[in-house]
């Protein structure tokens, strides 16, 4: 398990790129964010998903729901980070499949 580490700042979470680490944006008039991620694996890829807060958005293309918490941050379906990493975001914490 790797402790999903808040940043509030995106720039600082580029630059420190610690495996796990996330940054909620700020919603949208739908109430959708970017979700990013530093890939959990250490490659210290990061990843924008789109994410509503308790809801998951519907469209074109992949979407995850967010509890809203930044310390225990929660996303339902699983990530599936191809080729590096594919687990659950649960309670803050990244559990691998």
């Amino acid at each position: 398990m790797i402790r999903a580490i808040h940043f509030t700042d995106l720039a600082e979470m580029r630059e420190k790129r610690l495996a796990g680490s996330i940054y909620a944006g700020k919603p949208d008039d739908d109430g959708e964010i970017a979700f990013w991620y530093c890939c959990p694996c250490g490659c210290g890829l990061i990843a924008p998903l789109n994410a509503g807060r308790n809801f998951k958005p519907s469209g074109a293309g992949a979407s995850w729901n967010w509890n809203g918490s930044q310390t225990e941050a929660s996303l339902i379906p699983s990530v599936n980070h191809v080729g590096h990493w594919h687990g659950w975001l649960t309670d803050g914490y990244w559990k691998a499949v």
